[in-house]
């Protein structure tokens, strides 16, 4: 069976309170007590909820109280894929982290068949797994499972819920890794009373995901978040992964940082990195914002220029979404002179009367671990996918 709408509610509101009586749920919900108890008996009937006795007293018997069964909604095999690495992670819907492992991928690996094995050894491992969430990069068709188009992956029109549906039987979701971290500000970190925000990841790649009137906006075929792909600079000569010019991935991601100074180095440009990248034979973001930390010039010069142009990214955001908040995912805003360049920058090119908050998420460490979790509640609470 589907959930109704008002069960859908009541769920939801079991899940954020953790514990509550029929009495605040019809006071919170403004429903009748009889409304109530048709929509929960069913629940109830069903093994979804439980009743529980433990709840504080005022004076005489304990209330008895409503919580989520876990068994019955079982654990979550969660599974992030970077262009780098495959997360996975063991919890469930409250947010509770049974276990997680993150594997390295390797130009050699045959990535779909690495995914199910690892898949098949967690399923033997977890036996109370009752759905896999898979967070990727790229363009998703969530409602189909179909990866539109991964750079990263080199992958195009990929059915992956169709190829991991023939092996699992156990529903798969499919999911946008920027759209997914949107859920787990949503759910899990500082937007749970927010129904109008954007997200915007600065990373290997830049992108963005858009959560108003309590749901993702996906756009016409899924493509709407894409401001990685804006062209900021048409002179330019740096070629993005999309095929384009000066797009602001180009420009401004991590990667795009990195190759700057790189080759500004290889070019005698001074930096405290040179000996660090003689070393290692390579530089990370860290290495850089530790370098900007430290006022290095070359580094401090490329970083400011990009947030430069990530400003007035936000300020296409801002002028034509007007949100409510603007949350931050990436190394960069951890460091405090580029996060107050990026806030001088915004208000001298934003209008006084546009009214936003500048958020850094607090989950960027955790973020792979939290969103195919996040995924699972929307789908649970928003989308009404879970049967019987």
């Amino acid at each position: 069976m589907d959930f109704t709408h008002s069960q859908l509610r009541i769920l939801e509101m079991i899940k954020n309170k953790k514990r509550i009586s029929r009495k605040k749920i019809a006071e919170e919900l403004r429903l009748t007590p009889a409304a109530i108890t048709k929509s929960i008996n069913p629940l109830l009937k069903l093994g979804v909820v439980l009743e529980d006795s433990e709840g504080e007293s005022t004076g005489g018997r304990k209330p008895i109280e409503l919580i989520l069964n876990r068994e019955w909604l079982g654990a979550v095999l969660g599974i992030s894929l970077t262009p780098t690495a495959l997360i996975i992670s063991v919890g469930d819907i409250s947010g509770n982290i049974y276990k997680s492992k993150s594997y390295e991928i390797l130009d050699s690996d045959d990535l779909v068949k690495f995914l199910k094995k690892i898949i098949r050894e967690e399923l033997l491992a977890e036996q109370k797994i009752k759905v896999i969430s898979l967070v990727l990069t790229g363009l998703i068709n969530s409602d189909n499972g179909v990866l539109i188009f991964s750079p990263h992956y080199n992958w195009k029109k990929v059915n992956i819920k169709e190829l991991l549906g023939k092996e699992f039987e156990i529903p798969i979701l499919i999911e946008n890794d920027v759209r997914a971290m949107a859920l787990s500000e949503r759910y899990f970190n500082t937007s749970k009373e927010s129904n109008n925000f954007v997200v915007l990841n600065v990373s290997e790649g830049i992108g963005s995901s858009i959560f108003v009137g309590e749901d993702l906006l996906a756009g016409y075929g899924f493509m709407s978040g894409e401001i990685g792909h804006v062209v900021m600079d048409r002179s330019s000569l740096r070629k993005c992964s999309c095929g384009k010019r000066g797009c602001l991935e180009a420009e401004a991601s991590n990667k795009a940082i990195i190759n700057k100074i790189f080759s500004m180095i290889k070019l005698n440009n001074y930096s405290s990195l040179k000996e660090r990248l003689k070393q290692n034979g390579e530089i990370n973001i860290n290495d850089i914002v530790e370098a900007v930390n430290k006022r290095d010039f070359l580094s401090t010069k490329v970083a400011t220029e990009a947030i430069v142009i990530i400003a007035h990214s936000i300020d296409m955001i801002i002028s034509i979404l007007n949100p409510e908040k603007i949350i931050l995912f990436g190394e960069l805003f951890n460091e405090k002179y580029l996060l107050n360049t990026l806030k001088l920058e915004l208000q001298k090119v934003t209008l006084e009367e546009q009214k936003y908050e500048l958020v850094v998420s607090k989950l960027l460490e955790e973020i792979h671990i939290y969103n195919p979790l996040a995924v699972v509640i929307h789908n649970i609470f928003r989308k009404n996918i879970w049967r019987r």
